[in-house]
């Protein structure tokens, strides 16, 4: 009677983890790469309901965006919709450029419902005139919700537009300062 015990109760671990969804770490990834470009790419075309699809919509969801003058930091899918539709409205407004967007160098730490993603990211807006390019490192957390991947931090730190003696001289005072 013992053994026969420990012979179902062996066969039931067996069918639970054998039945179990694998997990593959490298399929995840390129699930990840495309919800992050679906969202720049509804960003750019100025598609508000797409770009919300991309986005865990509840009050755990946070931006953090930083550049050499400014940072905005907002807490809940409410505040980032809204800071996100007054953004898209002002560059669909005054965008009169093609715009491309790059990105490069992922990191991708992958679980099996969660993610950290860190790319380097580069828009160039191309106007008659001029070129503008704007370079930034991007910092994601995602979450997998009932089987789709939904993006719960974004951060954006702006690496362009500093003057590297500027950047130097403010180095050297922070050092001689302690």
């Amino acid at each position: 009677m013992k053994s026969y015990i420990y012979c179902v109760f062996l066969i039931s671990v067996l069918m639970v983890v054998g039945c179990r969804e694998s997990f593959d770490a490298d399929k995840e990834k390129e699930a990840i790469i495309k919800l992050i470009n679906a969202e720049t790419d509804a960003y750019i075309n100025f598609d508000f309901a797409a770009l919300a699809e991309t986005h865990l919509q509840d009050s755990s969801n946070l931006r953090l965006t930083a550049g050499r003058d400014a940072y905005v930091f907002l807490r809940g899918w409410e505040h980032i919709a809204d800071y996100l539709k007054e953004a898209m409205k002002e560059d669909e407004a005054i965008l009169d450029a093609n715009v491309t967007v790059e990105k490069s160098n992922y990191r991708i730490k992958v679980y099996p419902e969660c993610a950290w993603v860190i790319c380097d990211e580069k828009w160039t807006y191309v106007y008659t005139t001029e070129t503008v390019e704007i370079k930034s490192i991007q910092v994601r957390f995602l979450e997998k919700i009932d089987g789709e991947w939904k993006i719960s931090f974004i951060s954006f730190v702006g690496t362009s537009g500093y003057d590297e003696m500027d950047e130097a001289e403010e180095i050297i005072d922070l050092v001689r300062s302690n």
